[in-house]
């Protein structure tokens, strides 16, 4: 019997008593896409912007975790760098998750409204609503006594998502915060008084331009669950001449991170590599995860500093 399956006959055994740990997909990436941790990006970009990313966490272990996203945003009658008008910005967002015996698809659209304060300085608000099909599979429950208890079939239900978001940049930083499942829905179909809980991230971050076309660009993103120890990421980014990116960063609670990004013309692809530093590293299950995006902004000017990863 595999360990995983140990773990998830204690959680389905577990689940009549309230969840309050960490329930929303964990990627290294989020400083390459931000509108997908904070509706509040939706459109703040002056073009149409598509991302994907995959992640491999903890590979070669059973079971563990693999998530997919795909994300596409664009403003509503934004008139090319302009400052002095509020405009719209609408967005999707595409999520799906395996991991263990667990199952997650969700589907949310974005809505973001972008006040401007003064030139270079943007404030802007945003909400996410769509819906998440979740479910466990008992059938890849094993006790370890059998037990006519264990149901032979999966539980699938379907729920509201709800997310709301804030951000603040000026022409070298931002602040931003966003809240998730604000439903705050329960595992109706899997447990009798389990739940989604409400789950915080504050992000900042900065660009700092050197000598020779080279860009610095640190960030930080806290994730903050209902119960537990919060996460931390810091990142450090450098950017030579708007072609390539490398960076290194570190997860207060599981991992050491390096960052590799490409761009070519409209395109970029991204690679990330975290060494697990937990107990799990014991067994060299470390995480991969890939991401590539589109946009029809404007090349940016390879004999200036690149922009933060925000416009």
């Amino acid at each position: 019997m595999s360990f995983l399956r140990h773990i998830a006959v204690v959680v389905f055994i577990s689940l009549n008593m309230q969840v309050i740990g960490q329930q929303i997909t964990q990627y290294s990436q989020w400083a390459f896409n931000h509108f997908a941790i904070n509706p509040a990006l939706a459109g703040i970009k002056n073009c149409l912007d598509v991302r994907s990313g995959y992640r491999m966490q903890w590979a070669g272990f059973d079971g563990a975790p693999n998530s997919g996203l795909f994300t596409i945003n664009a403003p509503l009658n934004k008139k090319q760098k302009k400052y002095n008008s509020s405009f719209h910005g609408l967005g999707a967002k595409v999520e799906h998750d395996v991991f263990g015996n667990f199952n997650n698809f969700a589907l949310s659209f974005a809505y973001a409204l972008h006040f401007p304060l003064e030139k270079g300085k943007r404030l802007s608000f945003g909400l996410s609503a769509g819906f998440q099909q979740f479910g466990f599979d008992h059938t890849k429950a094993t006790t370890i006594d059998p037990d006519a208890a264990v149901a032979q079939s999966a539980n699938m239900f379907l729920i509201p998502l709800i997310g709301a978001g804030g951000w603040y940049h000026t022409e070298n930083w931002f602040v931003g915060a966003s809240i998730d499942q604000l439903a705050r829905n329960r595992w109706s179909d899997i447990g009798f008084t389990s739940r989604f809980q409400l789950h915080t991230m504050l992000t900042a971050g900065a660009k700092v331009g050197l000598e020779n076309n080279i860009t610095l660009l640190p960030s930080m993103l806290m994730r903050i669950p209902p119960a537990g120890p919060a996460s931390l990421d810091l990142n450090l980014m450098v950017d030579f001449g708007n072609f390539f990116m490398t960076g290194l960063g570190y997860r207060n609670v599981d991992a050491v991170i390096a960052f590799f990004m490409f761009k070519m013309n409209k395109f970029t692809i991204g690679y990330s590599f975290d060494f697990i530093t937990s107990n799990i590293q014991g067994g060299n299950f470390n995480t991969h995860e890939i991401s590539l995006s589109f946009n029809t902004c404007r090349t940016p000017n390879k004999d200036a500093n690149a922009c933060p990863l925000f416009e």
